[in-house]
């Protein structure tokens, strides 16, 4: 039986039929926007745009469609989703919020574990394309059947309805294709594998030393609020290096795995206890760097809080959103500089931003 890409792409353009939804922007419309996707902050693309006049024809969306989902986007999503009594997260998750499919849970988690093999077999393809002749890519090839084979099975039991049995052979299509790619990679790709698995979980045995470190500090009576919010970030950091990890960016997992150590590291500094990894002349620079920037973030995150209120009574928000969105992107630029250690241009930035959300609170 030979092996062809048709098949994959045919799957592949199945599982979008199954987990795309429609939106109607108005009945008298004869526009729809279909999604194939979830959408959050720095999303963008035509289906960015049609949700942003959607949300405008409904009374959620005040400012103009440009196609970037910024935190204007993200306000009114989070608008609607209060009205339609669905956790406010921001997100606009359409295989889970929209009616049109009327999925139960059980079904969402059947598409997302389709929609997962279909990615993984797709890697593989790719992999064993650019692999030499040999036993390795047979090998690799024979995987690559069995996980066409259970992708179609779970395919079947999801028309049939039986979608545990569709999620179970999903993941059995995602992992064969996963060994397909381990059989052509070599020891390369288990050497970056190793390596990010040893990173996270140095950064987790890290983690945990600091906490007991920081509780410590606590208990002697030392201020420890802004070392506890650098090991929050450092969990966070973590999560994401895991996610990574699940997805097979062992890179991206690395990186975020020295991030958290990178948080770590600060939280320590804040108590006293960690060895200077920094030129002490620039200490205090990142510091007020750090700090300026933190606040300039919780006076943007109590300004938007604001401004929804100031929308929710029926005040005109457009040019006070426009504002935070500026001051937004004024905090990227500083972030930008701090992480290139430039900290002056990175306060100038913050105090630029807090500047912004004034002139945007007293438009409201």
């Amino acid at each position: 039986m030979a092996i062809t890409k048709n098949s994959l792409v045919l799957l592949a353009v199945g599982i979008l039929m199954l987990g795309a939804a429609v939106l109607v922007p108005a009945p008298a419309s004869a526009q729809s926007c279909v999604f194939t996707r979830n959408l959050a902050v720095g999303s963008s693309g035509s289906d960015v745009y049609c949700l942003q006049n959607w949300l405008a024809a409904q009374g959620y969306f005040t400012a103009g469609a440009t196609g970037y989902y910024g935190p204007a986007t993200q306000q009114a999503v989070i608008r609607w989703q209060i009205a339609q009594g669905q956790a406010a997260t921001g997100v606009f998750t359409p295989v889970r919020q929209l009616a049109p499919l009327a999925y139960t849970s059980n079904s969402s988690g059947a598409v997302n574990a389709i929609e997962d093999a279909v990615e993984a077999l797709e890697e593989a393809w790719d992999e064993v394309d650019d692999a030499k002749d040999g036993s390795d890519r047979d090998d690799a090839e024979d995987l690559i059947r069995d996980a066409q084979q259970s992708l179609v099975d779970a395919m079947k039991a999801f028309v049939a309805g039986d979608y545990s049995r569709a999620i179970n052979d999903a993941e059995d299509a995602q992992e064969a294709a996963e060994d397909a790619i381990d059989e052509v990679d070599g020891d390369s790709s288990n050497g970056d594998k190793d390596d990010a698995k040893d990173a996270i979980e140095d950064a987790k045995d890290a983690l945990d030393d600091a906490w007991d470190e920081v509780e410590e500090a606590d208990d002697d009576g030392e201020d420890v609020d802004d070392a506890e919010d650098f090991l929050n970030d450092a969990e966070e950091a973590i999560d994401d290096a895991e996610e990574a990890y699940d997805d097979r960016d062992y890179d991206d997992a690395i990186d975020f795995a020295n991030d958290a150590e990178d948080d770590i590291d600060n939280a320590l500094d804040e108590i006293g206890e960690d060895d200077d990894d920094h030129d002490d002349d620039n200490d205090e620079d990142e510091e007020d760097a750090w700090e300026a920037l933190n606040d300039a973030e919780d006076s943007l995150e109590d300004a938007w809080d604001e401004v929804d209120e100031a929308w929710e009574d029926g005040e005109d928000t457009d040019d006070a959103e426009d504002l935070l969105n500026d001051a937004e992107d004024e905090l990227d630029e500083g972030w930008d500089a701090y992480d290139d250690q430039d900290y002056d241009e990175a306060v100038d930035h913050a105090e630029e931003a807090e500047d912004l959300i004034d002139e945007a609170l007293d438009e409201i």
